[in-house]
């Protein structure tokens, strides 16, 4: 979806697309973790799996401010925790998802 701006006499600005995620490194020794913040969507996997796969030294994702996620979100957390990524911080009403088969 796009959205666009309009000024009072009609000047278009440039387009803002709505961000669902955001996706953060977090230097830390020794291991590298990736902050997930917001709603994680079939959507935005594409960009959590570059990461992921770019970043052989991330070993763990920092939960603590992902607020939702959609199916194909899930699945892919439960994908990563089998491969040993660590999931820490992870709130309350997502952990119990996740652990579920």
């Amino acid at each position: 979806m796009v959205v666009c701006l309009t000024r009072l006499f009609g000047t278009r600005l440039a387009p803002t697309y709505p961000v669902t995620v955001r996706i953060t490194q977090i230097e830390e020794r020794p291991r590298r973790c990736l902050r997930v913040e917001g709603r994680l969507t079939a959507d935005e996997l594409a960009e959590l799996e570059q990461l992921v796969r770019t970043d052989p030294d991330a070993a763990c994702l920092d939960l603590a401010e992902l607020r939702s996620v959609d199916a194909a979100g899930l699945a892919e957390l439960r994908r990563l925790r089998a491969l040993g990524f660590a999931l820490r911080s992870v709130p309350p009403h997502l952990a119990f998802r996740i652990e579920e088969p």
